[in-house]
């Protein structure tokens, strides 16, 4: 059996990974080369900061992406996680979660969201708590009609392209999760 290094490292300081990790995130969410460099490029300390699970000192196996909400604000928006499809379910999700907890409580930060599609399950095994969506980038939110206070982004198009209906795919409910991080006590 292979012996197995892991280690979670900032982006902007290991940069000869970065076309590694463009295309371990377009094979999840296809993007075009150039965009998904220049956001990776945009990594540093202050936020955005892009985070890599590394393999070995050389394959890049996982990636989150945490952006404050307001700059210099308490919050911070966990915006991508991602761990390479052939190592998904050994726990390395959890350790590159626990990693960005840790980066961002270390930056003062107090409040996690984040929103996923069919991932539900993981984060509230992290202890994440379903929420009212934020106003993220623009995004106007709206709250799912069923009961059990989960809501989701809309997924019918309201608007008509040339006289026909919209024919963007249909897609799962968006739901919205977030975590308070408590400062240790000194």
């Amino acid at each position: 059996m292979e012996f197995e290094f892991l280690q979670v490292l900032c982006m902007h300081e290991c940069k000869h990974l970065i076309l590694e990790a463009c295309n371990l995130l377009n094979s999840e969410w296809p993007r075009s080369k150039s965009a998904r460099l220049q956001s990776l490029f945009m990594s540093c300390d202050k936020f955005p900061t892009s985070l890599v699970l590394v393999l070995n000192d050389f394959q890049v196996v996982g990636h989150v992406k945490l952006s404050e909400i307001t700059v210099g604000g308490p919050d911070v928006m966990i915006e991508s996680v991602i761990i390479h499809k052939e190592h998904r379910g050994k726990g390395w999700g959890k350790m590159l979660m626990e990693d960005a907890e840790e980066y961002i409580r270390r930056r003062g930060k107090k409040m996690l969201y984040l929103s996923t599609r069919g991932q539900e399950g993981f984060y509230e095994k992290l202890g994440y708590e379903v929420c009212m969506p934020i106003l993220y980038y623009g995004v106007a939110l709206e709250p799912s009609p069923e009961p059990d206070t989960k809501f989701r982004v809309p997924t019918k198009c309201k608007y008509k392209l040339r006289g026909r209906n919209c024919r963007r795919k249909r897609r799962l409910p968006q739901t919205w999760y977030c975590k308070a991080l408590w400062l240790p006590v000194e």
